[in-house]
């Protein structure tokens, strides 16, 4: 009777071991699936892709990055390598709060250029100025010296262009320093009018726009709920699965009542919803997962724009219906056969 008592004790309890490992193993999968949701460090690394390919040019955004940040105060957002020619741009901040107002920056170092007495010669490539142009996208060319650390400027228009059949040239003016002075200037040339502004955002974004088309998107953010709250460390991710790190991200610092504020005036061509709870850490760092996808809008856009760049349609003539009573010369010929009547072409033509 002991040894049966004995047994079955044995058992239930290598039943309730088994069911414990099972529910450590669900909690453990569940913790790895959440665990690249943990806020990011306040850091200024950005992955790789926000980068120029080629030294010079990474070296000159940099520089630029600094003075935007540091001097102005405004946010620089890096841009991967796109066929607009656009290395970042920079948003206007109103006390670290979104504007929606930015300007687009095509960034060259001084060795890319001719060496004038008056400035700079820079020589661009004629489709770039074409879809700037296009768009009203307003651009500015920064030309900047690591060595002797100076950064000058000048708007692109096509009035400050020299053009050929193949490329464009300007002169950046070495009286256009990157300094507070400019700061006013662009402040007051950057256009506040929503229209605008919607149609430059969609214009800069179409490559981030297009690289989400049909595809998951997660955007993730990290919130310091310490009042006012400031969202940061933008991660965005083109699949499910994000042990394997974002695919871009950006190094915002934004205050705003919501995050909803922030959503609509910088990603205004894309709708969101809530992927998971906002999961809070040490009562001081909220992360939000969203699901984001393009507007019925924002995939109009991009059809139109491929549809404009195609140029004129090649398609093949349509046909017009032939008339009730049309009959081809093989039926009327078949139609006075079977009345034992032979005509000619000839008399078919009179």
């Amino acid at each position: 009777m002991m040894r049966r008592l004995q047994a079955a004790l044995f058992a239930t309890g290598a039943h309730i071991a088994a069911l414990l490992t099972a529910a450590f193993s669900s909690l453990a999968g569940i913790r790895r699936r959440r665990s690249p949701l943990k806020p990011l460090r306040r850091s200024r690394h950005k992955g790789p892709e926000n980068y120029p390919a080629d030294q010079v040019t990474r070296l000159a955004v940099d520089a630029s990055e600094q003075v935007f940040r540091r001097d102005f105060k405004w946010f620089f957002r890096r841009i991967p390598e796109s066929d607009i020619g656009i290395e970042a741009r920079a948003e206007i901040l109103d006390e670290g709060r979104a504007t929606g107002r930015f300007m687009a920056l095509h960034i060259r170092s001084e060795t890319s250029c001719v060496r004038e007495e008056e400035g700079y010669l820079y020589h661009g490539r004629k489709e770039h100025l074409d879809y700037w142009t296009r768009h009203s996208l307003p651009v500015y060319l920064l030309v900047a010296d690591t060595i002797g650390k100076r950064i000058v400027w000048q708007r692109i228009e096509r009035p400050f262009c020299r053009e050929t059949e193949a490329e464009w040239s300007i002169v950046v003016p070495d009286a256009n320093r990157l300094d507070a002075a400019a700061r006013l200037l662009f402040e007051e040339a950057i256009p506040a009018d929503p229209e605008a502004l919607m149609r430059s955002i969609f214009a800069l974004d179409r490559p981030l726009m297009e690289d989400m088309q049909d595809r998951i998107t997660v955007f993730v953010w990290d919130e310091w709920i310490d009042p006012p709250s400031t969202f940061c460390n933008l991660r965005i991710y083109f699949k499910e699965d994000r042990d394997s790190g974002p695919d871009m991200r950006f190094d915002y610092h934004l205050r705003a009542d919501s995050l909803h504020e922030i959503m609509t005036r910088l990603f205004p061509w894309a709708s969101y919803s809530y992927a998971e709870p906002i999961a809070e850490y040490s009562e001081k760092i909220a992360v939000h997962v969203l699901d984001v996808e393009l507007r019925p809008e924002a995939c109009a856009y991009l059809d139109a724009e491929s549809f404009l760049e195609a140029g004129y349609p090649h398609e093949k003539e349509p046909t017009a219906p032939e008339p009730e009573d049309f009959m081809t010369q093989e039926e009327e010929r078949e139609f006075w056969r079977k009345r034992g009547v032979n005509r000619a072409s000839d008399d078919r033509e009179n």
